[in-house]
């Protein structure tokens, strides 16, 4: 045996040396990432104090209605004041950006990879700088700004890059019986010129997804930054347009725009946009759809949501309490899916309370930039303006029988008395007539209500008119998919919060008022592209012929009519034996 396991094995090399030959001939050349340098903001820097602190930060510049004014939500400190993007600039940023996306539509799906590596390769060699220019802008922790800048950032390019291509190919359909002579298919082409109009809560993964999603599918895109953040804009923008240059394509397929309400009504009105994708509130969700609809835009509608977790008393407590700790604290709960109601079954719910009130009592806020280390657990938050508003959902709640156990009012933050904080806060025995349970927070208050049954949590649940996303909590798997499958909600977690987004294969988006369309995934990059119905001759000497009896002009219409009725029973019934005389009935028909 051992003589014969010798004498073959020249035989098995040479027929792996062989294969593999083989697979690096057939195998698709890859083009590499290339790496390049872009230097962060010097403001971005911890301990940064250069600008002044304003009495009254705000984004406005009284005698300067062109420009907007910058700062750190954390400190207050002035960052700088940057011009609005004029109407007429929007009108030329979209005419070079279709002019840059007539050659990009050409690019092979390759040549996007390497875009789109050469920018992922930036990013995890760039996470801190990344990291500290979010922070500075919207006042988040460095922790934070990891797992909601740059790991869904990575996550998003790392997918895109191995899926994309498989997505948008060229997908085969069943042409059908009577069709069996033509080859059909869907084709995905560009859109040509996409429009993404973002939120403030993650500046550099809420401008960069849509970007990286836009260009994989053969488009060009102008991203609406909001007004909030708009002094990290350019250090993004420039990051993806350097990983276009260097790549050998045209930086003008990604353009930035930002200011106020009149810069985002002239990207949703303009007939030069042909897809709009909007994160935002649904009061302005219904604005950007008016606008589009005076073109026919197409539009992609995130607008938030009021997330709950319905946690059973079975659930594994060790795991779940730290997990929805960070649905509501992390980024100051300024989430889109982040947890704002959690609903508890009675027999777990005083332990459930006491235990958050431990928690929720020892949260930290502060700048993590500016403070010293190991002192802040919870950042600031972008809009001060919302404070009146949360403490008036807060009161009216406990008007009405809820308790206030922690927190429920704007922080007064001892080291920087201009950043804007809000206490992180416990809102307990909450019921669905409360405002609260109906309006978004987007802030750190945690609210919870009990509940006796499933029947009962699904109610209370179905009191809002949200429906992003959604939790359950249970040991028992099988009543834990039950009762998330019956949620009314676009996705849903299963014994976690938010990990959907990471799963990049999955869509998201909501139903209800939380929006329509879907982003990420299949679905979202598809909707990118205009799905183009496509059929061919599959033997070029059979093709479709006109029967002489249906031919125009139409000598014999009843017996035109009887034929085409053949037709349809020949093809369609249900029976062979039906077809075959349908079949016979045509053959007559034709003489």
């Amino acid at each position: 045996m051992d003589g014969l396991n010798c004498e073959a094995l020249p035989v098995v090399l040479a027929v792996m040396a062989g294969g593999i030959a083989l697979y690096l001939m057939m195998r698709k050349p890859t083009l590499r990432a290339i790496p390049f340098e872009l230097k962060a903001p010097a403001e971005s820097q911890p301990g940064w104090c250069k600008g002044e602190i304003l009495d009254a930060p705000g984004i406005t510049v009284s005698d300067r209605p062109d420009l907007i004014q910058c700062f750190d939500p954390a400190t207050g400190r002035l960052l700088g004041r940057v011009p609005a993007t004029t109407l007429a600039e929007v009108d030329a940023k979209i005419t070079r950006a279709r002019h840059a996306q007539t050659a990009w539509a050409q690019t092979t799906f390759e040549q996007r990879r390497q875009v789109l590596r050469t920018l992922h390769e930036f990013v995890l060699a760039n996470q801190r700088e990344i990291c500290q220019v979010a922070c500075r802008d919207s006042g988040k922790t460095m922790i934070d700004a990891t797992l909601g800048e740059v790991l869904t950032t990575a996550a998003k390019l790392q997918w895109t890059i191995k899926n994309g291509e498989r997505v948008l190919c060229d997908e085969k359909r069943d042409p059908g019986f009577m069709m069996m002579y033509k080859r059909a298919r869907v084709v995905y082409q560009p859109r040509g010129v996409v429009a993404a109009l973002v939120s403030w809560n993650y500046p550099f993964h809420n401008t960069i997804g849509p970007v990286i999603s836009a260009l994989f599918a053969g488009n060009s895109v102008v991203v609406k930054a909001s007004e909030h953040v708009a002094w990290s804009m350019p250090y993004w923008e420039q990051m993806v347009r350097r990983a276009l240059d260097v790549c050998g394509h045209s930086p003008e397929l990604v353009q930035f725009v930002t200011g106020f309400a009149d810069v985002g009504s002239a990207v949703t009105g303009s007939p030069e946009i042909d897809h709009i994708t909007f994160i935002g509130s649904p009061e302005v969700g219904k604005l950007v759809m008016r606008a589009a609809s005076a073109n026919l835009t197409p539009v992609t509608l995130e607008l938030g949501g009021k997330d709950c977790a319905v946690v059973f008393a079975d659930s594994d407590m060790a795991q779940c309490v730290p997990v929805l700790m960070r649905s509501v604290i992390q980024n100051a709960s300024q989430n889109c899916i982040g947890i704002e109601r959690i609903l508890v079954q009675d027999a777990k719910y005083e332990w459930f309370v006491k235990e958050m009130e431990r928690r929720m009592r020892m949260v930290r806020v502060g700048a993590i930039l500016d403070d010293e280390p190991n002192q802040v657990d919870c950042g600031a938050m972008v809009l001060s303006a919302c404070f009146p508003r949360l403490e008036a959902l807060i009161a009216d709640a406990v008007a009405k029988g809820a308790r206030c156990v922690v927190g429920g009012h704007a922080y007064a933050h001892p080291r920087h008395p201009s950043g804007q904080y809000f206490a992180p806060t416990l809102l307990v025995d909450v019921t669905p007539d409360m405002d609260i349970t109906r309006n978004e927070t987007f802030g750190p208050i945690m609210v919870i209500m009990k509940f006796t049954d499933e029947q009962d949590a699904l109610a209370k649940v179905h009191a809002s008119p949200y429906g992003l996303g959604s939790s359950v909590f249970s040991s028992d798997r099988v009543r834990a998919r039950r009762v998330a499958l019956k949620l009314r909600a676009g996705m849903t977690n299963v014994n976690d919060f938010g990990v959907n987004y990471i799963c990049q294969s999955l869509p998201f988006g909501g139903v209800g008022i939380s929006g329509f369309g879907r982003f990420a995934g299949p679905e979202g990059l598809r909707a990118l592209c205009v799905e183009k119905a496509f059929t061919e001759d599959r033997f070029p000497f059979v093709k479709t012929p006109i029967p002489p009896i249906v031919d125009y002009p139409i000598m014999d219409s009843e017996k035109g009519y009887k034929f085409t009725q053949q037709i349809v029973a020949f093809a369609y019934s249900e029976s062979w034996w039906q077809s075959i005389k349908a079949g016979l009935r045509l053959g007559k028909l034709s003489m």
